[in-house]
């Protein structure tokens, strides 16, 4: 027996591709129902607003990097941060949607929003973070502000990586990334371990 596949969660995996790629502000309901090749109202049968099918991309977002966190199996605290910050640099530079998605939920939501998809995410990172020998005795604060640096750090270079490549040319990308991935590396290391 075939099913038929979920006119919602197309719409959504659209909605991800589009509000990564041009944030909020630059997505409109027509352009996604444009893309699925229906009406704007059938997309708005499933959401009734920009603003709610956006925040289910986000929660989406939120419940997939949630589950990565999850899904790492290491020994102790600064062992999980570790090989969750090196899959989740490596993921980023390849495949960099959720890490665009991320950066556009920061800059695009404002300081009155009613949900905020993201914090979940950032909280359990602060939590594990927390536990470790370098952050136990370190306020929620001082974890938080290393947090937005080590994911500030990888977005950056996984968004900008398409500009890069064109700007050199792959060659010297390619060595880019290389000197780039070690740098992370050591960053994570440094993050996530005792000074």
């Amino acid at each position: 027996m075939i099913t038929k596949p979920d006119p919602a969660d197309r719409y959504l995996n659209l909605a991800t591709k589009r509000f990564s790629e041009l944030g909020f502000h630059g997505v409109s309901l027509a352009l996604v129902a444009k893309d699925a090749g229906v009406t704007k109202q059938a997309v708005l049968h499933y959401f009734r607003s920009k603003e709610r099918l956006y925040g289910e991309v986000l929660n989406r977002l939120a419940g997939r990097l949630l589950a990565e966190i999850d899904a790492i199996k290491a020994p102790t605290p600064s062992a999980r941060l570790i090989a969750y910050f090196e899959a989740y640099a490596a993921t980023a530079i390849s495949t960099p949607q959720d890490a665009r998605l991320v950066v556009r939920a920061l800059l695009d939501s404002d300081a009155q929003a009613r949900s905020w998809p993201i914090r979940p995410y950032l909280d359990r990172l602060m939590d594990l973070a927390m536990q470790t020998p370098r952050w136990q005795n370190a306020s929620r604060v001082e974890a938080l502000a290393g947090l937005y640096q080590l994911i500030g750090a990888i977005q950056y270079f996984a968004i900008s990586a398409p500009t890069l490549s064109g700007m050199y040319g792959n060659a010297i990308f390619d060595d880019l990334e290389s000197a780039l991935s070690a740098d992370l590396r050591q960053i994570i290391q440094d993050f996530a371990q005792a000074h």
